[in-house]
């Protein structure tokens, strides 16, 4: 190579860099409108209206899941010389599309290693689960249609390959959504179990020299042992091996009321998590608690919580604020009675923390809408954006929470948790401050409580708070969203003085309610994404079951 050609490709590769970094900074100009084009055209508005069985169905939702049917169809009837060629393509791409589903025992694990969200994995879960089975269907009845089909079930190889048939019939059927309710840990086991079955089966199907199909499940099998193998190192060191402190344990207590009778009636469950070695957890994120002792069958269950205390750094407990309904919780109110002005106490094991963490700092305002035990989810949050303000490492100057309920007895479940909340909304409560800050420098948390029933009066204070009141009623989303989004409700001060770049205007709605207020809420956000409005589904969810 001569010097000429040397000195050709320096001078050409520097103007290929200057002309990729001239387009990136045009692509990056461009980011926000094409986002707010993708929220308002696909990913807000819906086909599908939530329905009890299936839905809600956005535009996004449809065109991947179309996308995704015509990217497995395509290749089994493209140049198919007949329908037993199809009929096996069919099968090999089943066995492809469920190296997903068979490959980790627990899901949050897997969403974990993958970073998204449980929401997200569980639906790419079952999507390729439905895949997989329809396209072993078309296997099938392609190979009933061949001449002289034969299958003797004397044959230990037909039989196996029968039961693995049936036992993906069944994990089909006990994927439909209310057949879970009835119990979730007894579907868990159920569907693990059934999974094994047609693993083995299968494997039993495939022919001894097969080198297209079997591979699939060996790779299946590999990455299910290696996501074992890191989930139990993981476990056991988290829950004390070799720290020298024991197991961790798990002490109990109850928010009551009083009833009609005169008794105490529990309405909440408290938890507190004693760790072995302190343990860093983020915001929103959540376990999955292992009590073997609270009933006779609780050691072949696992319940996740969502954890509402949260630190900068690690910590050596983990508090939980548990809605009683039924199984594990339910179960807890047996002890109600013994330990309602006390603690009862469990040897308990967990696997986490688990989940997404959601980075609120760039934003100048952040609403949370709350439902019922919804708060959980959002406890954790509200701390970690107090402590942003208090330490100046974080945009938010207003955080607005809304919490919904249906009678005053839900609030005192979350009493002390607010309360605590409130104390530490101050610029100079334990934290290190700026010395030009004044000591009245403004809060940013203000808590307005919606209560269906029960109260007697239109606005009630919280307490001896002045940014925390109660109102009779239901909240008006539309006039919150478009009073926060106008930014008109921050205080701002001239002695206070950020360490970052200012980002006026920007609003995040983080939302843990029931169903049809997250459907209000999204359908409402559509009128506002130009402004900068942004929604966010926690991964807690509440439910009416």
């Amino acid at each position: 190579m001569q010097g000429p050609d040397i000195y050709a490709i320096v001078v050409g590769s520097i103007l290929a860099g200057l002309l990729l970094i001239r387009i990136l900074s045009t692509i990056t100009s461009w980011t926000n409108l094409i986002t707010v084009l993708v929220s308002r055209h696909l990913t807000l508005p819906l086909v599908v209206n939530r329905h009890r069985y299936w839905g809600p169905w956005t535009r996004a939702t449809a065109l991947v899941h179309l996308s995704f049917i015509a990217v497995n169809v395509f290749p089994v009837f493209f140049r198919v010389k007949s329908l037993s060629s199809a009929g096996h393509r069919a099968a090999e791409l089943a066995l492809i599309n469920l190296v997903f589903p068979l490959c980790a025992n627990h899901l949050s694990h897997l969403a974990d290693l993958l970073g998204i969200t449980l929401r997200t994995c569980r639906k790419i879960h079952r999507t390729c689960g439905w895949m997989g089975f329809a396209l072993l269907a078309f296997h099938v009845v392609a190979a009933v249609q061949e001449p002289g089909f034969g299958f003797p079930l004397n044959e230990s190889k037909n039989l196996w390959t029968t039961i693995a048939g049936i036992s993906l019939g069944l994990l089909a059927i006990l994927s439909i959504q209310w057949l879970r309710r009835f119990s979730y840990e007894i579907f868990l086991r159920t569907h693990q179990a059934l999974a094994g079955l047609f693993v083995y089966g299968t494997w039993r199907h495939l022919p001894a020299g097969s080198r297209r199909s079997r591979p699939y499940l060996l790779v299946a099998l590999g990455a299910f042992g290696l996501s074992f193998l890191l989930q139990l190192v993981i476990f056991l060191y988290r829950n004390g091996l070799c720290a020298g402190r024991g197991s961790p344990r798990a002490l109990v207590t109850f928010t009551s009321r009083k009833a009609e009778n005169g008794d105490r009636v529990a309405t909440a469950t408290h938890i507190r998590v004693l760790l072995p070695r302190p343990i860093k957890v983020e915001a929103g994120q959540y376990i999955n608690l292992w009590v073997p002792s609270v009933s006779l069958w609780s050691w072949a269950q696992t319940h996740p919580f969502t954890v509402t205390s949260w630190s900068k750094g690690g910590q050596e407990t983990m508090e939980l604020l548990v809605q009683p309904r039924r199984g594990f919780s339910a179960d807890l109110l047996r002890y109600a009675n013994g330990a309602m002005d006390g603690s009862v106490s469990f040897l308990a094991l967990f696997t986490g923390p688990h989940g997404t963490t959601i980075d609120a700092s760039h934003y100048e305002s952040v609403l949370v809408v709350a439902g019922g035990f919804g708060i959980a989810a959002a406890i954790s949050h509200l701390k970690r954006l107090i402590y942003g303000y208090n330490t100046y490492t974080s945009l938010v100057r207003r955080v607005h929470l809304v919490w919904q309920v249906e009678s005053i007895d839900e609030i005192a479940a979350a009493r002390h948790l607010l309360n605590n909340l409130l104390d530490d909304d101050i610029l100079d409560a334990g934290y290190v401050c700026l010395p030009t800050i004044s000591k009245k420098s403004p809060s940013i948390l203000h808590i307005s409580m919606f209560v269906r029933s029960g109260l007697e009066q239109k606005k009630v204070p919280f307490g001896e708070h002045e940014r925390a009141c109660l109102y009779q009623g239901v909240p008006d989303y539309q006039h919150i969203i478009a009073l926060e989004a106008s930014g008109e409700e921050i205080e701002r001060l001239s002695n206070i003085q950020h360490n970052i770049q200012d980002d006026q205007g920007r609003l995040l709605v983080m939302v843990s309610t029931a169903a049809e207020v997250r459907d209000q809420l999204r359908e409402t956000m559509r009128g506002y994404l130009r402004e900068g409005v942004k929604l966010v589904e926690l991964d807690y969810q509440p439910s009416l079951a």
